[in-house]
Parts: structure tokens; C-alpha cells; sequence
């Protein structure tokens, strides 16, 4: 059984019916298997983690962001997640994804979308992101990897610059917040995937929006924040994005060491080669702002 029969078979159990049909793939996510699925005239999208996306996801902590963060209705309606295996079953929404259009010209709905999800009251875990990077960093070597002196030199000048951030005040972010996982609905949008979501600075949020492009984050900053950013602000963000290229730079070292690069077709270590160099760019641009 493939994983479109599969997926079908599992939409066909939960939803008690026969009639389950593949509409299509959504793209996004490094391995991920996510298709759009129609039953009895409604459609519905179900997630089959790829190889090992456990290492990076604690599903305890997804459904946990979910419950949470229903309250204010920016999520799709998730009707079914698997705790151990991550397997989800969700309404799907109907409308654009916001990496396929003009994403500059959504910049006040985005803003607006962030703005609601920050300042609610909803109380999530810390994200603890040098946590989550050293945690990445051990599953690399395990894997018989030696981070090279380039990436070291990187590693320690974030940790430097991350002390002048430690007292910056959290709140509830989504922490993966790139164009991939909006849906524009009309009027409305919505944040989908909230694997990674907790406590964290606002402008993680906005340096995620560069996977785009960090033309698109340093356009919407100034959106966000309703005047143009400080010195502070700015730097916040340089020094978020930086530390997002380093992270992913270690998921896709991780993604080639367990031969996704093979299974995949897709150069895993060109990808980390890519992240350092935009991390290098960024964190060299740090001090002269």
C-alpha cells in the first residue's frame, strides 16, 4: 500500500465512509506527506509525518498549542491527531496560500493575524530556541557529523548576540510563521501547523516570514509594529533570522545524514550549505545596522 492508498484507507476509518478520494499534495515542510482528501462532498487534509519529523515535533505539545489557541478561531478545525505517530486529520480550508501570491500586498492582514495572536492572553511553553538548536546540533552528531569551524564561528557570535535579547518580553508565537502555512479566506487568514508554537519575542515571528525572502520580513516589520522599526527592533530581527537559518541548517544536515537526500531527490546538503551562507550574510550585517 502506497501513501496515497494509505491515506485514503485512514480518511475512509475516521470519517466512516467509502467514498475518500485524493484531490491533491500540498507542498511545504522539508518530508512531510500532506494531502487535500474529498468525502461526502467535503475536503478534508490529512498529514503523515515524514522519516523521523518525531526527533523535531513533541505531538503532546502540538495538540496542547491547538486546544489553546482555538479560542481565537485562526486555525483550521482539527478533527483527529495521533499523538504518537503525529498522523492529523483537519477541515481544509478553502482559499489562496500565501506563498503563491503577492505576499508584500497581505502585509496588513498578516500583521493584523499576528498581532491578535500575540497579544491574546494564551499561555503556551517556551520555545527555548538554543535549546531546540543544540538538541538539533546532538542529533547531527550522533549521525557521525562534525560541525565545520564556519558554522562554529556562527554558533558562538548568535550566542553572544543573544544575550542582549534575554530579557525581551514573551508571548505566544506560532515560531514557524513563513507564507507556506497561511491561507488567505476572503477577509480572513489562517495560521496552519502549530507543531512548533510557544512563548517567544514577537519578531521570531516576523524573521520566520523571510523563508519568503527577508525582503518580506523587513517589509513587514514596519507593518507590524506601526512605525518604523528601531535600531533595536531591526537588530532583533537580523539576529532571529540568523538563528532560523542556523536551526535549519541542522535539520537538513539531520535530513541527509538519514538518507533523505536520496529518498527525496533533493540535496540536503546544499540546503545546510545555503542556510549557513544566509546565516553568514545576516550575522555580518548585524553590526553595521
Amino acid at each position: 500500500m502506497n501513501v496515497e492508498e494509505y491515506i485514503v484507507a485512514r480518511v475512509n476509518a475516521l470519517t466512516h465512509r467509502t467514498d475518500a478520494a485524493i484531490v491533491k499534495r500540498l507542498e511545504g515542510g522539508m518530508s512531510n506527506y500532506t494531502y487535500v482528501v474529498s468525502t461526502d462532498g467535503k475536503k478534508y487534509t490529512y498529514r503523515v509525518p515524514g522519516k523521523f519529523a518525531e526527533k523535531f515535533v513533541d505531538r503532546v505539545d502540538e495538540w496542547d498549542n491547538i486546544q489553546k489557541i482555538n479560542s481565537l478561531k485562526i486555525n483550521s478545525e482539527t478533527l483527529y491527531l495521533e499523538i504518537p505517530s503525529g498522523e492529523k486529520l483537519a477541515a481544509y480550508v478553502e482559499g489562496t496560500i500565501m506563498s503563491e501570491t503577492d505576499i508584500v500586498s497581505y502585509n496588513a492582514m498578516s500583521a493584523a493575524a499576528l498581532r491578535q495572536l500575540h497579544e491574546s492572553k494564551v499561555q503556551m511553553k517556551p520555545y527555548d530556541a538554543f535549546g531546540r538548536l543544540a538538541q538539533y546540533e546532538g542529533y547531527c552528531c550522533d549521525n557521525g557529523y562534525e560541525h565545520p569551524a564556519e558554522y562554529l564561528a556562527l554558533r558562538a557570535k548568535l550566542d553572544e548576540m543573544r544575550a542582549q535579547y534575554a530579557q525581551v518580553s514573551q508571548v505566544p508565537c506560532h515560531c514557524d510563521y513563513q507564507p507556506t502555512n497561511l491561507v488567505i479566506a476572503g477577509s480572513k487568514l489562517y495560521i496552519l501547523d502549530w507543531e512548533y508554537a510557544g512563548m517567544n519575542d514577537p519578531i521570531y515571528d516576523i524573521a520566520c516570514y523571510g523563508n519568503a525572502g527577508f525582503d518580506k520580513a523587513l517589509a513587514l516589520l514596519p507593518v507590524y509594529l506601526g512605525h518604523e522599526p528601531t535600531r533595536d527592533e531591526l537588530r532583533r530581527l537580523y539576529f532571529h533570522r540568523a538563528f532560523q537559518c542556523i536551526q535549519w541548517y541542522n535539520v537538513a544536515i539531520f535530513k541527509d545524514r538519514i538518507g533523505l537526500s536520496k529518498d527525496l531527490n533533493m540535496d540536503f546538503n546544499q540546503v545546510a550549505l545555503m542556510f549557513q551562507g544566509m546565516a553568514t550574510d545576516l550575522v555580518n550585517s548585524y553590526d553595521s545596522i
